[in-house]
């Protein structure tokens, strides 16, 4: 109860912070004085203000789900990605951030396209959010492998790290990492949609050089759910470092985070 309350009171506490900029620019906009710039300025604000408010309520109505109700259909992951990259591209804060794919194989799975499509959108978000605190140019790197009949997708951002004191709960419901905007509940929704699909989202390192994060999935989930779950739990970071790295080239191998480390 105790998360709840926390939970409604920084979300009614973002929400009247969204709705007060709405208003407040909507009057701006009844002005005369007001140059064709100073209201396109004005309207970017205002679309900002109902993105954030839209995030937060479909982050609400997700969690409050009862879990993955489409079918699972045979597609390229690939796409999936692709897709979550151009929205977090328009986002504000993915804007000014470079944000580097790498080659993509054409690797098809069992999956539900939109959830998943949320569930990496959420992680990249969050790699943007991190890597736009850095010292360095901004810089998130995606790298999708397969080894056997699992899929790995992997995400570093050149941020300053996550805090220890919340790396043990980072998956639990309204941790939010130090975010002042943020619902704390994109982790927890990327991981109950990756173990929807036999999988899990791991933090592989965070350290003040960068962040990588892992999602994993299977190629094809033929058991209930339940028993999927069952049979495949979370990879541990150590696993799921070894059997990602197995399949990056050489170079990637022998610098994982160097790249971050030196902006490039």
């Amino acid at each position: 109860m105790a998360a709840i309350g926390r939970m409604a009171c920084s979300i009614s506490h973002d929400m009247r912070h969204s709705l007060a900029a709405v208003y407040a620019n909507a009057e701006f906009l009844e002005r005369d004085d007001i140059c064709a710039g100073g209201r396109a300025e004005v309207l970017l604000e205002i679309q900002e203000a109902v993105l954030a408010m839209t995030e937060r309520i479909e982050s609400l109505l997700q969690f409050g789900s009862s879990g993955r109700k489409s079918p699972l259909v045979r597609a390229r992951v690939s796409l999936v990605v692709e897709k979550a990259v151009a929205a977090v591209k328009f986002h504000p804060d993915g804007r000014n951030v470079s944000i580097t794919v790498g080659k993509f194989p054409p690797t098809e799975a069992d999956i539900d396209a939109r959830n998943l499509e949320s569930a990496i959108y959420n992680l990249l978000l969050n790699a943007c959010q991190a890597a736009a605190r850095s010292s360095h140019v901004p810089e998130v790197k995606i790298h999708l492998t397969e080894v056997d009949e699992r899929i790995y997708l992997t995400i570093l951002d050149n941020g300053p790290g996550i805090p220890a004191s919340v790396r043990r709960t980072l998956f639990d419901p309204f941790v939010t990492a130090g975010k002042p905007n943020g619902t704390g509940l994109g982790l927890t929704l990327a991981r109950r949609v990756a173990e929807d699909h036999g999988g899990s989202v791991c933090l592989v390192e965070s350290n003040r050089d960068g962040t990588v994060f892992t999602l994993s999935l299977m190629k094809k989930n033929l058991l209930p759910l339940d028993d999927r779950i069952a049979v495949a739990p979370a990879l541990s970071d150590e696993e799921a470092v070894m059997r990602v790295e197995k399949k990056l080239p050489a170079d990637r191998q022998e610098e994982r985070l160097d790249q971050l480390k030196t902006g490039r």
